[in-house]
């Protein structure tokens, strides 16, 4: 009984204060030496939360030892809490797919209201007895909130933490109240709603210190540095900077120490204080390191790459070049790792497919029948018992093989598939260039062949006209003749450099890219490509027919980009603006009165360079709009489209600094605009 109660009164140590060492060490001393699992179970939460934000490689480690003691004990509800702090370490690991994985196994079991036991904790930090599911599935769409915003779904992210929120009020949990409320600021400060984010900070902020809940407080405090920061107070940022950054300390909460760190820091490096940037940079990569390598980019707190990179700054700031130029070598290697980790890890979460993700709760649901199953055969005891849980296992066993290989299959039939439509969309592609081609070329050509067979004859004639008695006439005659030659000549050499300028383009157009940036004339490769696109079309469909519309700002002059690349990405937005008005004259060529209409313009505003098309179209429902970047998504009808061309246009435009946004009025049309920088 003793031992119980001085395991008990450990849990309560990372709750009461920062704990101390020895008082660790003796908790760790107890999650050894425990006599049930029940013990072992709740002194790995306490050993857990007490990592969570200071070292990630313990804390999910703690957190697979205790999803094991969960499902060997069938306990659905801690299996459940379980899965979903695994899921957080994961996902802030980069891992993105593992953490999704574990998120639906968690979702699956706190939606369903049959999962109701308690004789384990399952929460330590502000349980909710009584109603443990609900806190559970709070959390749960808490962490789905998170994974949304890491892997830049923002409709998603918003949606998942307002639903944790209202759970959390529903139930009347304080903590999970202040935690929702917090990354709602976080996610609304991201698309720029800054009343919105100071409000829900502020809430969290209040919650904090009504119900002593600080381990976060350091977090919310720098999210209201940035809202006032936005807003152009950098007094009042960074005041709130320090006071974060203090509360952090007070905590031990590494995270959110690195993250007002990083705030700091930059305001150090844009008032030119070098001894406070330097000293504040070497702080923050030792707190980094402490939490260990993590996958992720621009200021995230766990970026070591961008830990190393402030300390090169910090040194190139302070004229110390030989460190300045060590730690820029280590900012770069991290840099490039953690980016091609990241792309990997997205690569594989966007591979899982909706199908995919059912498959997963549907194994799920069924394992929760079976363990059923099993609950109630052991009621019917002795032998029949053993018979029973024989035939599930095997049952269970065939299912788990039959499941695996159906997931490899659709791996396989998923990469193929891929290949394919990568295939067909370059095949598409050359086609219609090649027509553009053809057409381009055709008319010059016959110039060319013309104008030769005139010469032919005129020189023919000249030859007998110099046979003849009658000098005179005759030379005024080869006067006349050669006037000719020469003129058809000269237009033979017109259009023929005319010709020649074509297949240079079409060339340049098929060569591959060196990614290297070249000045361009924008205007004239926007209208180039423009030309390409509605031939290519006419040549595939005798029938189509748009109208063209163009603006082009003669200032705009040379801007610095990847021609061939830059070519790609505006062929494909002109190609799906000629689709959609083609797509809309169909339908309502019966009733008439519709003109198919492309705009095209481009405009300097001072360092920026805007090109927009316009249609009017169909539009874009909106209930897609933010999807309509992501690879392989396509509203055209099977065969049509295979959902690269966006995809793609999106990356060329993001790898020169730019981006693309889209304005749509379903059943009017769709405007694109491409905004690169003025490189000249």
């Amino acid at each position: 009984m003793k031992s119980t109660t001085k395991i008990i009164s450990l849990l309560f140590l990372p709750l009461l204060s920062v704990a101390q060492e020895k008082n660790i060490d003796s908790l760790k001393t107890a999650y050894r030496d425990a006599f049930s699992d029940s013990v072992r179970f709740a002194t790995g939460r306490a050993l857990y939360y007490y990592y969570e934000e200071l070292n990630r490689d313990t804390a999910l480690y703690y957190a697979e030892e205790n999803l094991q003691l969960a499902q060997k004990n069938h306990k659905k509800l801690p299996e459940a809490a379980s899965l979903v702090i695994k899921g957080y370490q994961l996902l802030h690991e980069g891992k993105y797919p593992a953490s999704l994985k574990c998120l639906l196994q968690a979702l699956t079991i706190t939606e369903d209201q049959n999962n109701t036991e308690e004789t384990w904790p399952v929460v330590t930090i502000e349980p909710s007895p009584g109603k443990s599911r609900l806190l559970l599935l709070s959390i749960t769409h808490h962490m789905f909130g998170i994974l949304m915003e890491q892997t830049q779904n923002t409709q998603q992210q918003i949606f998942h933490f307002k639903e944790a929120l209202r759970i959390a009020r529903e139930i009347g949990n304080a903590n999970r109240q202040l935690l929702s409320a917090m990354n709602l600021g976080g996610s609304y400060l991201t698309i720029n709603k800054l009343d919105s984010a100071l409000s829900f900070s502020m809430e969290g902020d209040r919650i904090s210190d009504e119900s002593s809940l600080n381990k976060y407080k350091g977090f919310i405090l720098a999210t209201i540095g940035d809202v006032y920061l936005k807003k152009g107070d950098k007094e009042l940022a960074k005041k709130y900077y320090y006071a974060g950054l203090k509360s952090a300390q007070e905590q031990r909460n590494f995270s959110s120490i690195a993250r007002n760190n990083i705030r700091l820091i930059n305001r150090f490096l844009g008032e030119g204080k070098k001894d406070s940037m330097l000293i504040y940079a070497l702080r923050n990569l030792d707190v980094v390191r402490s939490l260990g390598t993590v996958v992720g980019q621009g200021e995230n707190p766990n970026n070591i790459g961008s830990a190393y990179e402030n300390v090169y700054l910090a040194y190139k700031l302070n004229n110390q070049f030989d460190s300045a130029f060590k730690y820029q070598g280590l900012a770069l290697i991290a840099n490039d790792s953690l980016s091609k980790e990241r792309i990997r890890n997205l690569a594989e979460f966007q591979n899982m497919s909706l199908g995919e993700q059912l498959r997963l709760q549907n194994l799920e649901r069924e394992k929760v029948i079976n363990e059923n199953r099993v609950r109630t055969w052991f009621l019917l005891g002795g032998m029949a018992i053993l018979l029973l849980l024989a035939i599930f296992f095997y049952i269970n066993n065939r299912q788990k093989h039959k499941a695996k290989v159906k997931i490899e299959k659709a791996y396989n039939d998923l990469k193929l598939t891929q290949q394919q439509l990568i295939q067909s969309e370059k095949m598409a592609s050359l086609g219609e260039l090649t027509a553009g081609i053809a057409h381009e070329i055709q008319n010059p050509l016959n110039f060319v062949n013309n104008f030769s067979e005139v010469n032919k004859e005129l020189i023919e004639e000249l030859m007998e006209e110099r046979h003849k008695a009658q000098r005179k006439e005759t030379q005024d005659i080869e006067d006349k003749v050669l006037d000719d030659i020469k003129a058809n000549e000269e237009k033979i050499n017109h259009h023929g450099k005319r010709a020649d300028a074509i297949v240079k383009g079409m060339l340049q157009h098929s060569r591959s890219s060196t990614g290297q940036k070249e000045s361009s004339e924008i205007n004239a490769l926007v209208d180039e490509y423009l030309r390409l696109a509605y031939h290519g079309l006419r040549a595939k469909d005798k029938s189509f027919n748009a109208g063209i519309k163009t603006d082009f700002d003669s200032s705009i002059g040379q801007i610095k980009i990847v021609p061939q690349d830059i070519g790609r990405a505006i062929l494909n937005l002109i190609n799906n603006a000629f689709y959609a008005v083609n797509e809309k004259a169909k339908v309502q060529s019966a009733a008439g009165g519709y003109k198919p209409l492309v705009v095209v313009n481009t405009k300097r505003k001072e360092n920026k360079i805007e090109i927009k098309i316009a249609d009017n179209g169909n539009g874009i429902p909106q209930n897609v709009v933010g999807k309509i970047f992501q690879p392989f998504f396509t509203t055209k009808p099977t065969g049509q489209g295979t959902g690269l061309g966006l995809s793609l246009a999106y990356d060329i435009v993001k790898a020169h600094g730019g981006e693309i946004k889209v304005n749509t009025t379903e059943g009017e049309g769709s405007e694109f605009i491409v905004v690169l920088w003025n490189e000249q």
